[in-house]
C-alpha cells in the first residue's frame, strides 16, 4: 500500500496501500462449505399414511475466503515509490524498507509505520520522505490481485526534508473508498506487490501474527 499524501510548497506525493502496497503468487483461495448431514434421524418411526413430502435443505455453502497465503504478520524488506517531491518537478524514485503490515482473515489490516525513510536524490541533494503512524484498513484479494478498499483510521503522518532540513509535514486522511488494486505473488514466506504507478514491494514474514502458506 503506497501513499506519502500530498507534496508541499514545492512538494510531495506518495500513496499508503503500497501496501503500493503494496504484490504475491500461488496464493491459495479457502473455500469452506459446510455438508448437509445426511444421515438417518433419531426420530420414531413414522407410519406411512403420515408421512409428508421432505422440505428442501437451505444451503449451507459460504462465500470463498480470502488467500490465506497473505494472512499473517510481514515486514517490507524492499519499497520503491515514483514521488512527486517537488510539484514543479517530475516525480521521483524512492525506495524504503521497514513497513509491518498485519493482514487478517476477516478482511481488515493494520500497516504500522515507525520512523520509515523513503529517500532519494535531486541535485545531489539527498531527499527524505519520513512515515510514523498506524493505519487501519480493509481489503480483499483473489489469488493475483489484492485490493485495498478503504483506509477506516489513521495516526500516519510524513514529514517530507530536504537539503534545508524539514519542509513539510502531512497527516494522512481516513478514505472510505479506497479501491487500490495490486498485482502480487505470493510463496510461503514472501510476497511482491506491484503496480502501473511504479510502485513494487518485497515483503517477508515475520511472526506477529499467524503463519500460513
Amino acid at each position: 500500500m503506497s501513499d506519502p499524501s500530498r507534496p508541499p510548497a514545492r512538494s510531495v506525493v506518495v500513496t499508503l496501500f503500497a501496501v503500493a502496497a503494496c504484490a504475491v503468487v500461488a496464493a491459495s483461495v479457502l473455500t469452506a462449505v459446510a455438508v448437509a448431514d445426511d444421515r438417518p434421524g433419531r426420530d420414531g418411526p413414522v407410519a406411512d399414511g403420515d408421512r409428508t413430502s421432505p422440505t428442501p435443505r437451505t444451503s449451507t455453502s459460504r462465500a470463498a475466503g480470502l488467500p490465506m497465503c497473505l494472512v499473517g504478520s510481514w515486514r517490507a524488506v524492499d519499497e520503491q515509490f515514483m514521488i512527486k517531491f517537488y510539484t514543479d518537478e517530475e516525480p521521483m524514485r524512492f525506495t524504503s524498507s521497514g513497513r509491518r503490515y498485519e493482514f487478517r482473515a476477516d478482511g481488515t489490516a493494520i500497516e504500522r509505520q515507525d520512523n520509515v525513510v523513503l529517500s532519494s536524490t535531486f541535485q545531489g541533494n539527498e531527499l527524505r520522505v519520513v512515515g510514523n503512524g498506524q493505519v487501519d484498513f480493509k481489503w480483499t484479494a483473489n489469488d493475483k490481485q489484492i485490493t485495498y478498499l478503504a483506509r477506516t483510521a489513521t495516526t500516519l503522518s510524513w514529514s517530507y526534508y530536504d537539503q534545508r532540513g524539514l519542509i513539510n509535514t502531512q497527516p494522512q486522511e481516513p478514505t472510505a473508498t479506497l479501491n487500490e488494486v495490486d498485482d502480487y505473488t505470493c510463496e510461503g514466506n514472501q510476497v511482491v506487490e506491484s503496480n502501473a504507478s511504479g510502485y513494487r514491494a518485497v515483503w517477508v514474514r515475520t511472526d506477529g501474527s499467524g503463519v500460513y502458506g
